[in-house]
């Protein structure tokens, strides 16, 4: 009875023939078309539990590598705020440049001045006055004489009179020879001021000045006055006629000009001196640094955001092929839970068996489970580096024809690519030199001030006359009525200089700091290339190792399926056969993403993701 069931058993057996999902020993192991679309569409249509029910909620956006990185580089909004840290840096360099800038400087001013009667009644000892002429009673003799009307001293027995010449008394004073009046207290009007004519003054002033990148600066002015006088000072030997045309000659002579002219130098090896110590120049330098600095950050953070949406794009890829090759074994081993199911009867298998079966089949929903969780998180993640509508699912249309491509052969030069070219290591240079400026500069500063300062003045002057219009009077500029030179030097010297001292060893401490970090720079990319290069051979090992594992799995596994057909071998050894395959084949498929994504950290690490990709 016996003989007869396990005759049976290898007649079903062989009536039901049991499809491998693998394919044969020798064979290439591509597993059919890969259409990621599809796959996506089909979880999304039907009735599904766990992660892909969020499918129902997603509109799918189909995208390509090349459309991803277009995006990102004009959505992404690191990129974006670093194109505008570039802008605003070229604004830092046009506002640090203006100081060398010509600066036009014009002025107008306006005096008017007038004078009013303002008299007070003012008590005080006062002299009074003899006239040595006044005869009130008209007897001839002098009133002063008769009725001694006036103080005055006996010098010899006689009086002397007070002598007044134009109303001026010339001998007053108390003494011998003297009128010697004496002061009385009296009180009258004083005049406080008396009116006058009016005078005003009108000057105009244009200038230029401009600081110089070697640390100095210069200015010239010139100036047109008119003034109109309410008198004249008229030369030696000469008369004026009146205020307004003191000679006669009909014109009103009221312009005059003046022009100055000023500059300051620092004197070699002193504070200010050179390109090296100009505060301006150095700022300007400065803001050139960095402009250039936030290009070449700009330029990382394009490489480093490619580099990450890129292997965001080949995870999404990896996670789509292990669950294509998930269905492919699961289709294949419900197949045998369901052979299973129809041998149960027959004595040849047992539940437990089956109960084997069924376990492997629970293990592989839940692996099927976790490789949609791992997409749409990548799929989430490359949603939000694109700046795009999160209520979407994307699909990687490109992933078969991307995956039947060959993986370039590294480059000889990559790491002199990556030293030269990586825009990090040249930011990091760029700080260093940014650096070594400033020592320059703090050096310099830290030195004695001392100024070379010379000014020149033409100067015309209207005590006398000026001329009739300002164009003459600037036409005769060159002939001034004073002329005024001054050469002279400044020194400065703060005692002890303990601040620029100071800033000093702040600069040659931000120095040494910027090599280090440019070397550490340098070492990190060097050290990418080198996990990158190894992760690239790896990666290669790693399938062709998987392909050979292939090989041999299928080779087991369909002598292990005999062996189970003829009895000679129990379900659980086919169940591990089986499991085997299915590790080959996704490491197969990991090991094929796994050489992409160490060329993409590869070529980042040289600073040519973008270009590469853009090939």
């Amino acid at each position: 009875m016996i003989r007869l069931q396990q005759a049976l058993s290898c007649l079903l057996l062989a009536l039901l023939p049991f499809t491998l999902a693998v394919p044969a020993h020798g064979q290439a192991m591509d597993g059919g078309a890969f259409d990621p679309v599809a796959m996506v569409r089909l979880a999304a249509s039907g009735s599904a539990t766990g992660v892909r029910r969020l499918l129902d909620s997603l509109a799918p956006r189909e995208i390509t590598l090349g459309i991803v990185a277009d995006t990102l580089l004009r959505e992404n909004f690191g990129l974006l705020a670093a194109r505008e840290a570039i802008n605003a840096a070229g604004t830092q360099i046009t506002q640090k440049e203006a100081a060398f800038d010509l600066n036009l400087v014009s002025s107008v001013s306006l005096s008017f001045n007038k004078t009013a009667d303002r008299f007070e009644t003012i008590g005080r000892p006062r002299t009074a006055d003899t006239d040595l002429t006044r005869d009130d009673d008209g007897d001839g003799i002098p009133d002063f004489v008769q009725g001694n009307t006036g103080t005055v001293e006996e010098v010899d027995g006689e009086k002397v009179p007070c002598v007044f010449e134009d109303d001026e008394l010339i001998n007053g004073g108390v003494g011998p020879g003297l009128c010697g009046q004496e002061p009385q207290y009296s009180e009258r009007e004083e005049a406080a001021s008396l009116e006058g004519p009016p005078t005003k003054r009108l000057t105009t002033t244009v200038g230029v000045s401009k600081m110089f990148a070697f640390g100095g600066q210069g200015s010239l002015s010139i100036s047109s006055i008119f003034n109109s006088k309410a008198g004249a000072q008229a030369p030696a030997l000469t008369r004026p006629i009146s205020a307004t045309d003191p000679f006669g000659w009909g014109d009103k002579l009221f312009w005059t000009s003046s022009a100055s002219l000023s500059a300051t130098m620092p004197l070699p090896y002193t504070k200010g001196f050179g390109k090296t110590g100009s505060p301006e120049n150095f700022g300007v330098e400065a803001a050139r640094s960095g402009s250039r600095r936030a290009v070449f950050a700009e330029q990382a953070a394009r490489n480093a955001t490619l580099a990450e949406a890129a292997q965001l794009y080949w995870d999404m890829i990896r996670s789509l092929q292990d669950i294509r090759i998930l269905n492919e074994q699961k289709a294949v081993l419900d197949q045998r839970r369901a052979r299973i199911e129809r041998l149960i009867g027959t004595g040849t298998v047992t539940n437990y068996e089956l109960g084997q079966i069924q376990q492997e089949l629970a293990s592989f929903a839940l692996r099927e489970e976790a490789a949609w969780t791992q997409y749409l998180l990548r799929s989430n993640s490359l949603l939000t580096l694109m700046s795009a509508d999160p209520d979407l699912v994307l699909i990687p249309a490109d992933a078969e024809a991307l995956l039947s491509e060959s993986v370039p052969e590294p480059p000889t030069d990559a790491y002199d690519r990556a030293l030269v070219g990586h825009p990090e290591i040249m930011a990091a240079q760029e700080d260093l030199e940014l650096a070594k400026l400033s020592l320059a500069f703090r050096d310099n500063q830290a030195a004695p001030d001392i100024d070379l300062v010379v000014t020149a003045q033409l100067t015309q002057s209207d005590l006398s006359f000026g001329f009739g219009n300002p164009a003459d009077a600037l036409m005769n500029l060159s002939r001034p009525d004073k002329t005024n030179i001054f050469i002279g030097v400044r020194y400065l010297y703060p005692l002890g200089n303990q601040a620029a001292r100071a800033a000093l060893s702040r600069a040659r401490i931000d120095e040494r700091n910027a090599f280090d970090r440019a070397r550490q720079t340098r070492q990190k990319i060097v050290n990418s290339v080198d996990r990158a290069l190894a992760d690239i051979r790896g990666a290669e090992s790693l399938m062709l190792v998987s392909r050979g594992d292939m090989e041999l799995a299928g080779f087991a596994y369909e002598r292990i399926v005999d062996e189970r057909e003829r009895g000679l071998a129990t379900e659980f050894e086919v169940v591990n056969r089986y499991q085997d395959v299915l590790a080959a084949r996704l490491n197969e498929a990991s090991a094929r993403v796994e050489m992409h994504k160490a060329w993409i950290r590869l070529s980042a690490a040289q600073g040519t993701l973008e270009e590469d990709l853009s090939r």
